[in-house]
């Protein structure tokens, strides 16, 4: 369906449901219509609960908003947004922004979730059950509106034209509905969206607590690694699921690459994300190479699994490419299979530790990333897994 066609069949559905979509905005306590609770709209909420009018409860919430909202943040867009009462009722299309809400434990307040949360019935058990609302490339944009949320959640910087569209057509469709953008994967900005989540969701608390323990995690290893001059950083060839497909500097994975104390050998190029030449990577020689599993045709791995032997196969076949017995990666026998889902998403911080363990043993003796990993699991997840994350292991 085209976009003009879209925007057509959502103002018929908006137009039909009007009254139901004010009815769901509507502030607790807003005589006026603005939004906003006045001192005197307050004061004639207290009066209704000695009237008996409304409850204790009701009243009470009525203070909250007139105390707290309404309530204006930057989103990871750029964009002011503002919220006039308490997010109750959200849909999440991305799933690392589906893990870091549950970090904060307002999971609570998710009623639909996109493609990907759906499908990982694993590391989603509950969460994988809710309604569906397609993807950020297939939106189903009616499904959104027909639950009536409080506001809708997208990528910030990712996928920004489809994101762009999203945003623009349920604000077309529903000018009152709150779209917030975040991503919650990429290092420079994630500290900053655990912060607003924590103030939108009202799980300020929690979000400190969650972002004590990511500095926990990540500030030994910053220390270290802001002392290590050029020299000292193992040459590294990260690739993705795709062969030959790698990070470059812009990109997220680049990132948490130079964070863990690692050279990337195509730092230089300014691509993002680019597939190289299989030559340039023997001419470059890298240390270590680092091959991505766990997504695309490499969906093997990671939570929920013991079976080491496709990783132990993929290795094989990535050290035994053409020519890769001239690398020193291969000729020192430093070449692994890691699995995305510690380093692609929101427990990224997580993936770095694997990966500053693994460029500098030595430098890291105490480090113990599989025991942040599993306290990361069970204290801010609510989950008791085991799995399959880097092959071969590493000794800790």
């Amino acid at each position: 369906m085209t976009k003009k066609s879209w925007m057509l069949v959502l103002s018929l559905l908006f137009l039909g449901s009007g009254d139901a979509a004010a009815e769901d905005f509507a502030v607790p306590g807003d005589l006026d219509g603005d939004f906003v609770v006045s001192t005197e709209e307050l004061e004639s909420a207290e009066q209704d609960q000695k009237a008996g009018k409304i409850t204790t409860e009701e009243l009470e919430e009525i203070r909250q908003i007139s105390q707290n909202y309404p309530l204006r943040i930057v989103d990871s867009s750029g964009k002011e947004v503002t919220v006039y009462k308490p997010l109750k009722k959200i849909i999440i299309f991305n799933s690392e922004t589906v893990e870091v809400v549950r970090s904060l434990n307002a999971q609570d307040r998710i009623i639909g979730v996109g493609k990907y949360t759906l499908e990982d019935a694993t590391y989603f058990p509950e969460l994988s059950k809710l309604p569906g609302v397609g993807s950020v490339w297939t939106p189903d944009i009616e499904a959104v509106l027909d639950l009536h949320p409080d506001a809708v959640f997208v990528y910030g910087t990712f996928m920004n034209s489809s994101a762009d569209e999203i945003q623009e057509t349920l604000e077309s469709a529903d000018p009152n509905l709150v779209v917030v953008r975040v991503d919650c994967f990429v290092p420079d900005s994630y500290e900053d969206e655990v912060e607003m989540l924590g103030e939108i969701l009202e799980r300020e608390d929690e979000a400190r607590e969650f972002l004590q323990f990511h500095d926990e995690c990540l500030n030994p290893i910053e220390t270290i690694v802001s002392g290590l001059g050029e020299d000292d950083k193992p040459a590294v060839y990260l690739e993705s699921w795709v062969d030959y497909r790698t990070a470059t500097q812009g990109a997220a994975w680049h990132d948490k690459l130079v964070m863990a104390g690692g050279d990337n050998i195509f730092g230089d190029l300014a691509l993002s994300y680019t597939d190289v030449d299989p030559e340039s990577v023997i001419e470059r020689n890298p240390e270590i190479v680092i091959k991505l599993c766990g997504a695309g045709g490499l969906n093997f791995g990671g939570y929920d699994e013991d079976d080491t032997s496709e990783m132990a196969a993929l290795r094989d076949e990535v050290a035994g490419r053409p020519g890769w017995d001239e690398i020193d990666s291969v000729k020192n026998d430093q070449v692994y299979v890691l699995s995305n889902d510690i380093l692609g998403g929101a427990q990224h911080f997580i993936g770095v530790a694997y990966l500053a363990k693994l460029f500098h043993p030595d430098l890291f003796a105490d480090l113990d990333p599989v025991a942040l990993h599993q306290e990361y699991l069970t204290r801010f997840q609510g989950l008791d897994l085991k799995g399959v994350y880097i092959y071969p292991e590493m000794l800790v």
